[in-house]
């Protein structure tokens, strides 16, 4: 797979550096940058090879191509997406509960991935961007080639990808709206399990009760950061549990984890416009 993108110097870019251009003008993060310095003809000045640090002149083209190898021994499958937004960048997809998003032991090619490969290609690559775990529905971003891949990349490492999810919890939390700000760690090296711990890594979460029922609640969950399982873990460390999430406390074992990813919010990574992406709410997401 490859991406080419070309700009002509305008007036008001005349004496900048290449790298300026390719930062600013064309959105390339600066690790796709260093990246480009390291290939033989990634980076073109009017069809000829160029250092990042020459500077432009009015009418020059700088021209870039991005390669990347193929679909990392990821099986091709045909399985059902649920395509919520597409264009020649980006895909999103409402993913099902019970689907993994990487093929892993047990799960070879009934994934997520899988079916990506499948519908874009064999010969196209799996850029996930916003991962979930395999209980978890709703919107799953992800790039459809290297440039638009590494920009999302960094705007995730950064915080400036935006979600919200709604959950089902056991218990009434206190205070019903607040932020909880609670360290997370792995519970042992060799397992899964995360923990609040003074010395894990930050992790921050906003909330909002939205109803409340029979000792159950409807919440929106915001995350600031992106620890694994932090959801999980911060409603677990609150006394509320996500209704169905037994490795968190939930005392309906067997039964579905009951957290969704309504929304993501992001600048795409070619436009620079601002998105938004809303995945419907699963049937069972609700308290009546």
């Amino acid at each position: 797979m490859k991406k080419e993108i070309e700009i002509t110097i305008e007036k008001e870019s005349e004496g900048k550096k290449v790298e300026h251009i390719l930062n600013v003008k064309a959105g390339l993060s600066e690790t796709l940058i260093r990246r480009l310095k390291r290939t033989e003809g990634g980076i073109l000045l009017n069809g000829k090879p160029a250092k990042v640090i020459e500077k432009v002149s009015f009418g020059d083209v700088v021209k870039v191509t991005v390669t990347e190898k193929s679909s990392q021994n990821i099986v091709p499958a045909k399985i059902h997406l649920d395509i919520i937004y597409e264009d020649e960048d980006i895909l999103a997809v409402n993913k099902p509960r019970s689907m993994p998003t990487h093929p892993s032991k047990g799960h070879r090619d009934d994934t997520l991935a899988n079916g990506v490969i499948y519908y874009l290609g064999q010969n196209s690559r799996f850029h996930v961007i916003t991962r979930l775990d395999r209980d978890t529905s709703g919107v799953v971003l992800m790039a459809k080639n290297p440039v638009s891949a590494a920009f999302l990349t960094d705007e995730m490492k950064n915080g400036r990808i935006a979600k919200e999810y709604v959950a089902v919890i056991n218990g009434v939390l206190n205070p019903q709206n607040g932020i909880i700000t609670a360290p997370i760690k792995k519970k042992s090296e060799s397992g899964i399990l995360r923990c609040v711990s003074p010395d894990g890594k930050e992790a921050v979460t906003k909330y909002r009760t939205v109803k409340i029922q029979d000792g159950i609640s409807l919440v929106n969950l915001f995350p600031v950061t992106g620890r694994t399982h932090q959801l999980r873990v911060h409603m677990s460390y609150m006394n509320c549990p996500i209704y169905g999430d037994s490795l968190y406390g939930a005392v309906q074992k067997g039964e579905r984890t009951l957290l969704h990813c309504r929304k993501i919010s992001f600048t795409h990574p070619v436009t620079k416009k601002n998105i938004s992406i809303t995945a419907p709410l699963c049937d069972d997401i609700k308290i009546v």
